[in-house]
């Protein structure tokens, strides 16, 4: 997955990446969002989004060119007062193959990461199905720092997107749709990697910038917005690169301000992480 696309699509994707990984708008558009012009819904969308704490989002990346692939993962997120998630992989393919021992599920609750990977499984004490991972432990330990990717599940939101996208210089209104039986308004626009870095804050600024290649701050962003009548995200799009090196990002966004229940794995399905045996590359102790 180019990290250029997977910061574009967010919080979904670092979640789905760590997995080593309503508002029920039911009815039409809203009539007040048709007076705006589209760079003032894309601001209110920011506004509006930046005020919802839990959502759930579906994720499918997919990649052109040789080993074209595709991932796709779902999760449910709370934001605050401190964030916790549960994500699940269940589809990564390269090639039109599909790679073995990838899919798996991820929960974060506390300071403590439970991931359930195939992958991962000889390198968990006492053959459990669960791995723990104590983020500071583990940072302390191997100098990965997985604190800071969380951070930017919770930096990285959607609101962080729909801000990033009032950059945009071109976006416009392209008509109302469906999505998932939900009638919303769809906008279209590109917004270059700079002026999309420009709308966030110095410290959100300088985690997402490091998720794009050094020397691209003028390549576009191709973007498609889809906002309720809430003027909360339903479907984001996003497209970069051009030709076999190019690829897309799709999420689908649901349940904003709904009650998450995220909980760690029974005690007794779970195990330390071997990190002499992770580490070594060789059998855990």
């Amino acid at each position: 997955m180019k990290r250029r696309f997977a910061v574009v699509a967010g919080g979904t994707a670092v979640g789905a990446a760590l997995l080593v990984s309503g508002c029920g708008a039911e009815n039409g558009a809203n009539t007040d969002n048709m007076k705006l012009s589209a760079a003032q819904a894309l601001t209110k969308t920011s506004e509006r989004t930046s005020q919802a704490d839990t959502f759930k989002a579906e994720l499918t990346v997919t990649e052109n060119g040789d080993g074209a692939g595709k991932v796709h993962a779902t999760g449910q997120f709370s934001l605050k007062p401190t964030l916790t998630f549960s994500a699940q992989l269940d589809e990564v393919s390269r090639g039109g193959q599909a790679v073995p021992g990838i899919k798996g599920q991820a929960i974060f609750t506390g300071d403590a990461l439970y991931a359930k990977v195939p992958q991962l499984a000889r390198f968990v004490a006492n053959g459990k199905p669960w791995v723990k991972i104590d983020v500071n432990k583990l940072g302390q330990s191997t100098g990965f720092d997985v604190k800071s990717l969380i951070d930017q599940v919770q930096k990285v939101s959607p609101a962080e997107q729909t801000k990033m996208f009032t950059g945009s210089k071109d976006v416009r209104r392209v008509g109302q749709e469906s999505i998932d039986g939900v009638k919303t308004t769809h906008y279209t626009g590109t917004v270059t990697v700079q002026d999309a870095l420009n709308r966030l804050d110095a410290q959100t600024r300088q985690k997402v910038q490091n998720w794009f290649p050094k020397g691209t701050p003028t390549e576009k962003i191709n973007f498609d917005l889809w906002t309720d009548k809430d003027g909360l995200p339903r479907k984001l799009e996003s497209k970069g690169g051009t030709g076999k090196d190019s690829g897309t990002v799709t999420v689908l966004y649901s349940d904003y301000g709904k009650k998450v229940s995220v909980n760690p794995p029974p005690a007794d399905q779970t195990g330390e992480l071997s990190l002499n045996g992770l580490l070594g590359g060789g059998t855990p102790n």
